[in-house]
């Protein structure tokens, strides 16, 4: 494996473009179709607590049950903006970012052009995979959003798939400056200068990123990776093992030795 492909292993944390949650699907039905009579009145009747359920259940960070109870609203009023962007959020964070899409684009009938719309289709189609169709949307989304560092990060992780490293860079800093010092940026900036070859910078930024107590076990051990990739076995170590299990720490003393021995 090179090193670009190792680089592109490592997590890009922006909850931008992936899901943290694992488990099954939500278990909903993507149908155009809106449920009428009785059914219908049933739903308006409950609408309160499904919207009370769908909030608790996202701010738990439970994006399976968050989205089931989301869809429903949605399906009742896909009219509704704050509805489709809580709908498909929750999709992509429930590691469905198909459904999530079909969602946006249903939604964007409604809304032509929306920006969040945008921006968060094109978030979605980046954890589908389709990195062309997301940078139309992010790049929209982009020029028009000054003020959201989510957008430029996402922008700049789509660029890097793209192996557009130098614009990617230009779009981490446009997210920096809006959110200084902010860890997730400062992650995908470092990844960014590793796949440029500029490692001893990569390194540098990531244990910035570590700085912050708002890093995240998976910020540290990107950084773990880099120093392995260095030679700096030992640090590299430290690292895993101060976040993670013996057996899983140890499993990574391994590979990283194993990577040392193979990388130039």
């Amino acid at each position: 494996m090179d090193q670009k492909s190792i680089i592109f292993s490592a997590i890009l944390v922006a909850a931008l473009l992936q899901g943290c949650g694992g488990g099954t699907k939500p278990a909903v039905n993507l149908s155009n179709g809106k449920e009428t009579g009785k059914a219908s009145e049933s739903l308006f009747s409950l609408k309160p607590y499904l919207q009370e359920a769908a909030i608790k259940s996202s701010s738990n960070q439970d994006y399976v049950e968050a989205a089931t109870y989301w869809y429903a609203l949605f399906q009742e009023n896909p009219d509704d903006l704050n509805t489709a962007l809580q709908c498909a959020y929750n999709m992509r964070y429930a590691n469905n970012p198909g459904d999530a899409v079909n969602v946006l684009t249903r939604a964007l009938k409604a809304h032509p052009g929306n920006i969040q719309l945008l921006a968060e289709r094109g978030k979605a189609y980046a954890a589908l995979g389709n990195a062309e169709l997301a940078l139309g949307d992010i790049t929209l989304a982009s020029q028009a959003s000054a003020a959201d560092w989510s957008v430029h990060s996402a922008h700049g992780v789509i660029l890097d798939r793209l192996g557009r490293h130098n614009e990617a860079e230009a779009a981490y800093n446009r997210a920096l400056s809006i959110s200084p010092g902010n860890p997730i940026i400062l992650n995908n900036l470092a990844l960014n200068l590793a796949l440029a070859g500029r490692h001893e910078e990569a390194v540098s930024t990531l244990q910035r990123a570590t700085q912050s107590p708002n890093a995240n076990i998976q910020i540290r051990q990107n950084l773990s990776l880099l120093l392995a990739m260095q030679g700096d076995i030992k640090q590299a170590g430290q690292l895993a093992q101060a976040d993670l299990p013996n057996a899983m720490a140890q499993n990574n003393m391994m590979y990283f030795e194993g990577l040392s021995e193979n990388t130039p």
